[in-house]
Formats: C-alpha cells, sequence, structure tokens
C-alpha cells in the first residue's frame, strides 16, 4: 500500500471513539452537573470571552464538585468503544510509513482506556489529574482545540518536516473544521456537523473506520 500523504491528525470523540459525541458531555451527564452553568461557559468561550484554559477550568471546577474520582470517570467512559475498524486502519497506516497524531480534545483518560498511545506518534489532548485518593485535583488543558487544531497540525507538521499539503485530518464535529480547512486532505467521518460537511474534502458516512482507507492509501 503506497500512503496518500505522511502525516494523518485524527479527533478522538466521535471518530476514534464511537458511543460518545463529547467525552465531557458524557461526564456531565453522568454526574448530573448545571447544564445551565455548562452552557454559559460553552456560549463564553465561543463568543471570544473566555480562554480555552477557563473554559477547562470552569468544566473542571463543575466535576470536582460533582465528586468525580478517578473510579467513577472510568465508570463513566465504560460504555465507550472504539469505532469498527479503528485498529486495522491504524496498523495500515503505520505500516505504509504514515506518521500519526491524535489533536482532540478529549481526555487522556479515554486514550488510556484505549492504549491509544501505542499506535501514535504525538498525542495531544486535555489532562486529568488526581490527588492521592484518586479524587479529581485539577488537570491541564490541551494546547490545541477547536480552532487551535489547525495550529496544533501546523506546529507538528513544520517540526516533522511534512508539507501541509501532505497532512490529512480526520474529525467528525465542528471543532474539526478549521483544521479541516488547514490539512491538505480532511474527512468528515461520522459527521455530527453541516459545516464541517461542507469544509471537509470527503464526507465518510457509517461509523466502520475501514472505509476512509481508500482516501489515504493508494493499493
Amino acid at each position: 500500500m503506497e500512503r496518500l500523504y505522511d502525516l494523518v491528525g485524527f479527533d478522538v470523540d466521535g471518530t476514534l471513539v464511537d458511543d460518545t459525541v463529547f467525552v465531557w458531555q458524557t461526564l456531565h451527564d453522568y454526574f448530573g452537573t448545571d447544564p445551565v452553568s455548562r452552557d454559559e461557559a460553552f456560549d463564553s468561550y465561543m463568543a471570544g470571552k473566555w480562554t480555552y484554559a477557563q473554559w477547562f477550568g470552569h468544566d473542571i471546577r463543575l466535576l470536582k464538585e460533582a465528586g468525580a474520582c478517578r473510579k467513577s470517570i472510568a465508570a463513566a467512559i465504560s460504555g465507550m468503544k472504539l469505532s469498527n475498524g479503528v485498529p486495522e486502519v491504524l496498523e495500515e497506516l503505520r505500516v505504509a510509513g504514515a506518521k500519526l497524531v491524535v489533536i482532540s480534545g478529549s481526555l487522556d483518560v479515554v486514550a488510556d482506556r484505549f492504549e491509544l498511545h501505542r499506535y501514535f506518534d504525538e498525542v495531544y489532548l486535555n489532562r486529568l489529574e488526581f490527588d492521592s485518593a484518586g479524587k479529581l485535583s485539577g488537570g491541564v488543558p490541551t494546547p490545541y482545540d477547536v480552532w487551535d487544531k489547525a495550529r496544533g497540525l501546523r506546529e507538528v507538521a513544520a517540526r516533522l518536516g511534512v508539507p501541509m499539503a501532505r497532512t490529512a485530518f480526520v474529525g467528525d464535529n465542528f471543532n474539526d473544521v478549521a483544521v479541516a480547512r488547514e490539512a491538505g486532505f480532511s474527512i468528515a467521518f461520522n459527521c455530527k456537523s453541516d459545516e464541517l460537511a461542507a469544509a471537509a474534502d470527503a464526507v465518510v458516512d457509517g461509523r466502520d473506520m475501514r472505509a476512509i482507507l481508500p482516501y489515504l492509501l493508494r493499493r
């Protein structure tokens, strides 16, 4: 198989991992945090009134107030699963010599659950922190989510010496629009955003990731 792109980036929630739209939504629903407060925080970020770090910190505070801990967070995400065909797709891309990167607003606990680090050269996610008793104590926000995913792909490509024309990105939702426009080729997989569908070079329906391979590899 011949690779068509030297660097392929992936979103996590709703793309590599199924049975969630956003893991943050899954956690807030599980812990019953205040939906009005969550919506106000989202609106503040999207309007440019808050930084991403402020939005992240607000979500962490709500989860801490709800008593989230390592064990309960693991229970909250226990129903999530890899999208069909993910291991095969990632292995085929690696065998073809492509560099793989996760650029996502998901959480490290999701990546750890599915051992995603073993497939990827670089992983950029939000990180949770726990105290010695296992209670959620804080976290570290990713530098690359929503609009900044595009910057993330540019910076990784530059560091690896890959021209942007030789990059691809696979995502599913509104926070993948900017990076879809920046990548040399973009795929909207299991798409949940009309804006992303319009911005992407290809739209792949269904939940079997093996359907993206013809766009990334040539037999």
